[in-house]
């Protein structure tokens, strides 16, 4: 039993006594007043029901709070244990979000990390396309022409796209050099510049053909200049004629005296 429950018990206890003392007065009294005669007052069973009403008033108020009291306590009750289990379930959510909170910072830093390494190689395989790029353009430059296919990936800003397309035109210039190909190229002839159908037998060597077919001869790179020499002797240009029509496919494969450039026969 708790401490308002006593409360509660002894107060009726009390209520009890005091009932109890009220009409054992009034029935007192009221032997007095019998033995002494009327005193010309209420008569004596008035005044017994009179303190029979109070008492059972009494009796029917305090039954009423200590009613009204439970009640409460109840209601009390069913709050605190609403708010017991609601505190817990905000326990229970409150670790889960710092499970979760510890999971995304986890998860953060190894995207942190993960992004960082990322910048590292992109800014790597950019270095490396820079490099390879250069060193094409250099080759390119000391190479005759159609050697090194030009440059495509200058407008590609992804590293990996860009390194694949570097990747390509270096294999597609070591492919060239190892194939003979026909292309139309300008050099200088005379002192004159001159569109000019080209031979290359891979990166050794090449013969050109005047668009009209009428004038052949060597040509070499000279300081970046493809230098064109007229074949003097006409052998010489029907063999060079016999070497474009077998290698543009339109002669019968054969062999074929080229000339040597001069340039080939001092090495």
């Amino acid at each position: 039993m708790t401490g308002r429950d006593k409360r509660g018990a002894k107060a009726a206890r009390r209520w009890a006594v005091v009932s109890a003392g009220v009409l054992g007065l009034t029935v007192a009294c009221a032997g007095a007043q019998d033995a002494n005669g009327t005193d010309g007052g209420p008569a004596l069973s008035d005044r017994v029901m009179s303190a029979l009403r109070a008492a059972g008033e009494a009796r029917a108020q305090l039954l009423k709070e200590r009613q009204e009291w439970d009640l409460q306590k109840q209601q009390l009750e069913l709050l605190k244990s609403t708010v017991l289990r609601e505190a817990e379930r905000h326990k229970r959510i409150a670790a889960t979000a710092r499970q979760a909170q510890a999971e995304l910072e986890k998860q953060r830093a190894t995207q942190t990390a993960t992004r960082r390494r990322l910048e590292s190689v992109e800014a790597m395989v950019d270095a490396l396309c820079e490099r390879l790029e250069k060193a094409l353009a250099g080759v390119a430059k000391g190479s005759l022409p159609g050697i090194v296919p030009p440059d495509r990936a200058a407008g590609i800003t992804q590293p990996g796209r860009r390194l694949a397309a570097a990747v390509e035109r270096l294999e597609e210039a070591r492919r060239r050099t190892r194939r003979a190909g026909v292309e139309v190229v300008g050099g200088t002839l005379n002192g004159r510049s001159v569109a000019v159908r080209l031979l290359r037998a891979g990166g050794a060597a090449a013969w050109w053909l005047s668009l009209d077919g009428k004038q052949a001869g060597t040509a070499e790179l000279r300081g970046g200049d493809l230098i064109l020499r007229p074949a003097p002797d006409p052998q010489d240009v029907q063999a060079i004629r016999k070497a474009f029509a077998i290698a543009e496919g339109r002669g019968t494969p054969d062999w074929a005296l080229l000339p040597v450039p001069p340039s080939a026969s001092k090495d």
